[in-house]
C-alpha cells in the first residue's frame, strides 16, 4: 500500500468514527444536583424569601382576615400553577370549577363549618365527572377529572387544614411559627445538603435532595420551632421543638410529593412567579402537606380551640 493510500484509510477511519457520547440532559423537573436548582440564582431567591417575608409580616400586623385573604391568594395561585401545568402539557381539567372548589375548601373552616369540607370534596368529584362528559372533552375525561380532584383535595386540603389553624385561639401566631419552621427547615436543608450532601434521599423523583440535607433541616425546623416557643405566647419551647418537629420529618417529603407530580408533568417549576424559586407551589408544598399534621397537633398536644 502506497504513502498516500495509508494515509486516505487513516483519515477515512477517524471520520467515520463515532462521535464522542455527550452530557446527558437533565429531564424535565429534575435538580441537578446541589445547590441552586439550574438556571436560579440564590442572589434573586434571597430577594424573593425577604419580600415574601415582608408582606406575611406586614399582613400579621393588620389582622387574622387579611391573613386570610393573603392565604387564599397564595394557595390559589398555587392551585392555578398545577392546572396551568397540566393544561401545558395536553391534559384539560376544570379549571374555574376547580379554583372554586379550593376556594370553598378554605371558606368553609373560615366560617366555622368545617364539615362542609367533606361536601366540597364530594361536589368536586361529582362536578368534575359531570364536566368530564361536556363537549369539547380531551382524549382522556376520566384522569382530568381525577387531576381536578387531586388538585382540590391537596393543595385546597392543605389550605383548608392551614385555614383551621388560624381561626383556633392565638391560631395567627401558631400560623406564623408554622411557616417560620418550615422555613427554617428548608434553610438547613439547602446549606446541608449543598455542604455535605452524598447520600440520595429519593433519586428517581428528586436527584437533589440528599439524606444529609434532611438532617440539616431538621435540626433547624427542632432549633426554630424550640426558640419561637420561647419567645411566643401560645407555645412552650417543648411545644414549639414539637411544631419544628413536624416540619423537618414531614416537610421534605411535601417537597418530593410536588417533585414526583412535576415529573410525571413533565415540568420544572410550578411556575415562575418568585424569582430564584420557581412558582408559589413550589414553596408552598412543604407547608400544603404538613399543615393538616400541624391542625392535628394544636388540637391535641396545645389545646387550643375555635374562636
Amino acid at each position: 500500500m502506497s504513502h498516500r493510500r495509508r494515509l486516505r484509510v487513516v483519515k477515512d477511519a477517524s471520520t467515520s468514527a463515532p462521535p464522542a457520547p455527550s452530557k446527558p440532559l437533565a429531564r424535565a423537573g429534575e435538580e441537578t444536583g446541589p445547590g441552586p436548582p439550574h438556571g436560579r440564582s440564590l442572589a434573586a431567591a434571597v430577594r424573593t424569601a425577604v419580600a415574601l417575608a415582608s408582606v406575611a409580616l406586614i399582613v400579621s400586623v393588620a389582622g387574622r382576615t387579611a391573613f386570610f385573604v393573603l392565604a387564599c391568594v397564595v394557595v390559589l395561585t398555587s392551585l392555578f400553577e398545577l392546572f396551568d401545568a397540566l393544561v401545558q402539557s395536553g391534559r384539560r381539567p376544570s379549571m374555574p370549577f376547580g379554583l372554586a372548589c379550593g376556594l370553598g375548601m378554605m371558606l368553609a373552616p373560615w366560617f366555622h363549618r368545617p364539615a362542609l369540607v367533606a361536601v366540597v370534596i364530594a361536589a368536586t368529584v361529582s362536578g368534575s365527572f359531570l364536566l368530564a362528559l361536556r363537549p369539547g372533552r380531551g382524549e382522556r375525561p376520566a384522569s382530568d377529572a381525577a387531576w381536578t380532584v387531586l388538585g382540590v383535595a391537596w393543595i385546597g386540603g392543605g389550605g383548608a387544614a392551614a385555614t383551621s389553624i388560624l381561626i383556633l385561639e392565638d391560631g395567627l401566631l401558631i400560623v406564623i411559627a408554622f411557616v417560620a419552621a418550615i422555613a427554617g427547615g428548608d434553610i438547613g436543608a439547602y446549606f446541608a445538603g449543598t455542604r455535605f450532601g452524598a447520600h440520595k434521599m429519593a433519586p428517581s423523583v428528586s436527584p437533589g435532595k440528599s439524606w444529609e440535607g434532611y438532617a440539616g433541616g431538621l435540626a433547624c425546623a427542632l432549633a426554630g420551632g424550640a426558640a419561637l416557643g420561647a419567645f411566643m405566647t401560645p407555645l412552650s419551647i417543648v411545644e414549639g421543638a414539637g411544631l419544628g418537629a413536624i416540619c423537618g420529618l414531614f416537610g421534605p417529603a411535601g417537597d418530593v410529593i410536588e417533585s414526583l407530580v412535576k415529573r410525571e408533568i413533565g415540568i420544572k417549576d410550578s411556575g415562575r412567579l418568585l424569582p430564584g424559586h420557581g412558582g408559589f407551589l413550589d414553596r408552598t408544598d412543604a407547608m400544603i402537606f404538613c399543615a393538616p399534621l400541624v391542625l392535628a397537633y394544636a388540637y391535641l398536644i396545645t389545646g387550643s380551640s375555635p374562636q
